[in-house]
Formats: C-alpha cells, structure tokens, sequence
C-alpha cells in the first residue's frame, strides 16, 4: 500500500516505498511502472520529488529508463533488493557514527602506509577498482559493495591482519550505512563525486604523496560523516 511520503525523509521514504512495492511483487521485473504525474499523486508529493527518487533508483539498477517508453522494474531488481535488505544497520544510530569516526581516525594513517607499500600488483587492484565504479555508473547498475573495495584493498595494504579482518567485520554495515545515506539524500552526484575522490587518492599514491592523499581521505569520511548526521 501507498502512503504519503513524509516530509523528515521524503527521499527516503518515496524510494523505500517503491523498493517494497517491487519486493512484494506488486510491481514486477520489466514492468512499466506509474508515470511520473501519477506517482507524485500516489505519495503526495512534488514531480521533482518523484523524478529524483526514480533517478536514484535507476542510478542502482533497481528501475530502468527506456527512453520515449517511461520508466520500468529492472531485470534482476528482486535479487538486488534481497542483498540490500541482507545489509540491515544495527538500531543504535550511535554505533554508526562511531564506526564512522573511527574510520577517520584510521584511515588517513592508513593511505599514508599505502603509499609506502604500493607494489604493481596492489596498483593494478585500485585502478581496477575505480574503474569498476566508473563502469557501474554508465551501465546505471552500480552495487554499494563497489565503493567498498577500494577502501579495503587499502586495509589489505597495510599487512595487518587485526586491521584487515576489522574492515570485514565493517564491511557489512559500512555498505548499509552508505545505502542508508544515499536514500536519504538521494543525490547520485555525491555518489560519483566519492568516487571522483577514490580515482584522487589513487593518483596521488601513485605519486608518492601520501600526506596529500591523507588529507583527502581524511576529508572524504568526513563528509561521509556529516551526511550521517544529517548536516551539511
């Protein structure tokens, strides 16, 4: 069932709404869906409203925009929407932005060690892994897990298998947190301008300018951060 969307979370809820109407079978893989005018109407809301939140979705491959023909379900939403409701955040909103804080305590510290320790092969890997995001992006398919891995390559780069294994027990929630922040906001701009950031860091490691790269990742997270909090 339908409701109006609320204002606190109007993203939000406008996206989670759609993703539970895909779940529950009510909208069907390659099925067009409402058009824009009569989902405004369904959630109370503005057009723009509804065209940013469709956006975001198409953004990962949960809808499909066919050009001239409207708005579909992606193929192989239902499996996508299964992973994302695999990844649930804990309850205490607290512990997540702890996680957070203590990511920007690392890993700063952490691309400065990488820096001293890129080999060709763990070069090829962060390259492959902005890469991969950027192809994501165009092919509008792009998996939260994606953005993670450029990050944990960097934990694999340390050498230290306490920090490597508290990036996997991280992992999981990060990814939710980052979906969490994503619908909330939902602004696929500031999803590629992270990424933007990675292919950054990457260069300047690539230059041996670790203190740089550092602070732009020191600046990444926090950003990620405020949008945790809801600031600006």
């Amino acid at each position: 069932m339908i409701t109006p969307a609320r204002r606190k979370s109007l993203y939000e809820d406008i996206s989670n709404q759609i993703i539970e109407l895909i779940s529950s079978g009510a909208w069907k893989e390659s099925e067009r869906i409402p058009g824009e005018i009569e989902l405004a109407g369904m959630f109370k809301v503005s057009r723009n409203s509804v065209r940013e939140s469709v956006k975001a979705l198409e953004m990962i491959g949960i809808l499909r925009a066919k050009s001239g023909n409207g708005t579909f379900v992606a193929e192989g939403a239902q499996a996508r929407i299964r992973r994302f409701k695999a990844q649930d955040l804990p309850e205490d909103e607290d512990s997540l932005v702890e996680i957070m804080e203590a990511r920007l305590v690392m890993e700063p510290g952490l691309v400065k060690l990488a820096t001293q320790r890129l080999t060709e092969d763990y070069q090829k890997r962060l390259e492959s892994s902005v890469e991969a995001c950027r192809k994501a992006f165009q092919a509008r398919n792009y998996d939260f897990e994606l953005g993670f891995e450029f990050h944990q390559i960097l934990f694999q780069m340390s050498g230290n298998k306490i920090l490597i294994n508290l990036f996997g027990q991280m992992k999981p929630v990060l990814v939710a947190v980052r979906r969490k922040i994503f619908f909330k906001h939902n602004d696929p701009k500031v999803l590629i301008h992270e990424q933007d950031q990675h292919a950054v860091i990457l260069d300047l490691i690539r230059k041996g300018q670790g203190e740089a790269a550092a602070a732009l990742m020191e600046s990444h997270i926090a950003e990620s951060l405020r949008r945790l909090r809801g600031e600006k």
